[in-house]
């Protein structure tokens, strides 16, 4: 750390271009300025400034010095800033990587939940598409996440465990004013030449997709950005859809769209925690997940969340 302390006064002597002056703007002693400089010159066996000059000039070692000194004290300051930053992190802020729809109908009340048992600790919630948050898994920004679980995913699941949080179903929505409103029961082949609205998901489509093609049916298939689209699109009659039972359940209430059971067609999908294998949560890391898990367990159990499920089936 000396030397670090050296080339810092050769900088602001360089600077100055005068010991009066940089002893000025180090706090300390003219004498202190000159036995640094002295210093330097004996660790590196070579004269850094020119003697007999009146002005204060760099010889040719001492420009290369310079250059060097700018070099390793930018490193230094970036250096600790880096530390510091990581310290801050590990210390006191939490980043959770958790997929857009598991943050938008359920994030609020778990981070509730959280915030109520450890209020001192600081988090980070980073939301994005399934494509995205496997990114940020494979280039180890993250150690866990809250995502959908596709077990068609080999790679993921091969570097990764995971911790099943709850399996939902995916019920066929419609508007109020189509066709099929009246039925009580559709059939595969009644989806024959008919539009389905997919998000853009790869692994929810090609699910979706192989569960339809096992009835020999002719299909019309579009793609749109997330679930929330879809459920516009299906009620401007752009098409139907097979959307999560917690996505539709304020539209269900408001008789905004509806649904309908289909015989021998049940679509469901698993969410949960991904964690890396053989890798050790942090503190923090670990309260969160247990914090999510006992929310889910809670919430599946609960009377209310039978009540959501009776409401659903209600409906269909």
């Amino acid at each position: 750390m000396n030397s670090l302390v050296r080339l810092e006064t050769f900088l602001v002597l360089v600077e100055c271009g005068s010991y009066t002056e940089a002893a000025k703007q180090l706090y300390c002693s003219q004498p202190t300025i000159s036995n640094h400089i002295r210093q330097l010159e004996e660790q590196l066996e070579t004269v850094l400034f020119h003697r007999n000059s009146k002005r204060l000039e760099l010889t040719e070692q001492g420009q290369i010095l310079l250059t060097y000194a700018r070099q390793i004290t930018k490193l230094a300051d970036e250096a600790a800033a880096m530390v510091k930053k990581s310290t801050l992190q590990q210390d006191r802020i939490l980043s959770v990587y958790v997929s857009n729809y598991i943050s938008e109908y359920y994030f609020s009340k778990i981070l509730a939940s959280f915030h109520q048992r450890f209020p001192a600790q600081m988090l980070e919630i980073h939301t994005y598409c399934y494509n995205e948050l496997r990114h940020f898994l494979m280039d180890g920004k993250s150690n866990f996440a809250l995502l959908p679980l596709y077990l068609e995913d080999e790679q993921l699941h091969a570097e990764f465990d995971y911790i099943v949080l709850f399996e939902e179903r995916f019920s066929l929505v419609i508007p109020p004013n189509h066709h099929w409103s009246s039925r009580k029961l559709l059939y595969p082949r009644d989806f024959d030449r008919q539009t389905i609205l997919l998000p853009q998901s790869l692994y929810l489509c090609q699910y979706m997709k192989k569960q339809l093609a096992q009835h020999n049916i002719h299909i019309r298939y579009l793609q749109m950005s997330n679930f929330s689209t879809i459920k516009q699109s299906v009620r401007a009659g752009l098409g139907i859809s097979f959307l999560p039972d917690a996505v539709i359940q304020a539209e269900l209430e408001q008789a905004q769209l509806e649904t309908i059971p289909v015989s021998g067609l049940q679509l469901k999908r698993k969410n949960g925690v991904i964690l890396r294998k053989q890798q050790q949560l942090t503190e923090a890391e670990q309260a969160f997940c247990n914090e999510v898990q006992a929310f889910f367990h809670a919430k599946n159990s609960s009377p209310h969340y039978a009540n959501e499920q009776a409401f659903s089936r209600a409906r269909v």
